[in-house]
Order: C-alpha cells, then sequence, then structure tokens
C-alpha cells in the first residue's frame, strides 16, 4: 500500500494574513491546538481570484517575536515554505522535510491549501503503523 500526503495530513488548515498581530497568531494556535499557520494573501488582479503562501508562523517564531504587536509579516518565515501535492507518497513528504530541515510542509491541490505536515503527523503515522 502507497501511503499518500492525504491519507495522514492534518486538515483543515487554519490561514492567516500578514496584517495579523503576533497576538491573533498566537490566539489562533491555542485555540486550536496547532503548532504553525500559513500565511496568506488573495490577488484580485485577475478575473480569478488567486491565493498566494506568503510564508509560514510556528510557535518558534512566535517565541522570538519581540511584541504581540507585531505582524505576522515581521516574525513569518518566508524563505523556508515547502509544498507538496496531496496525492504525493509520505516517502516523498518525509524526504523533503529532511532535505530542508523543516518541520511543517503544506499540502496543495489545484491551488488551494488542502492541508498541512508535521513532524508530528509521521510520529503519530508510526505510532499508528506496525514497524515489525
Amino acid at each position: 500500500m502507497r501511503l499518500q500526503v492525504k491519507d495522514f495530513m492534518s486538515s483543515p488548515v487554519t490561514t492567516a494574513v500578514e496584517g495579523n498581530s503576533v497576538k491573533e497568531i498566537r490566539a489562533l494556535m491555542n485555540e486550536k491546538g496547532i503548532h504553525a499557520i500559513p500565511i496568506i494573501s488573495y490577488s484580485n488582479d485577475t478575473p480569478k481570484v488567486e491565493m498566494t503562501i506568503r510564508g509560514i508562523v510556528t510557535r518558534t517564531d512566535l517565541s522570538k517575536a519581540l511584541s504581540d504587536s507585531a505582524n505576522a509579516e515581521d516574525v513569518m518565515t518566508s524563505t523556508s515554505v515547502h509544498v507538496i501535492h496531496v496525492n504525493s507518497s509520505a516517502n516523498a513528504a518525509a524526504k523533503m522535510m529532511l532535505r530542508h530541515e523543516v518541520h511543517h510542509i503544506i499540502a496543495m491541490d489545484d491551488g488551494k491549501i488542502e492541508g498541512i505536515i508535521s513532524s508530528l503527523d509521521f510520529v503519530k503515522l508510526v505510532g499508528e503503523h506496525s514497524l515489525e
């Protein structure tokens, strides 16, 4: 059996925009019990509104924030946002996370965020399946 990203990703995904404050993002993470939030923006330049991933804010990013009033844009990681297709293999996702040394990757399909995978999701996956 080939395990795909869609089989173990966390979904739905809570998102925020660059203007959200650190305080708002921290509250969202606490409320939802999550450790990362993709930061997105929408483009109205075309007849079809398009979503763009601008970055990701993790609990680690929040711990480095100097002020609760700082914006997501001030603390987000924008250079290490990695995306994978929902039909990709779990193996491909693990290799991507290892290669880029990240703990979260975003799962997409047809330009939409469908899920997020964290290193914790892999721990849960291993815990649910026999390795013997």
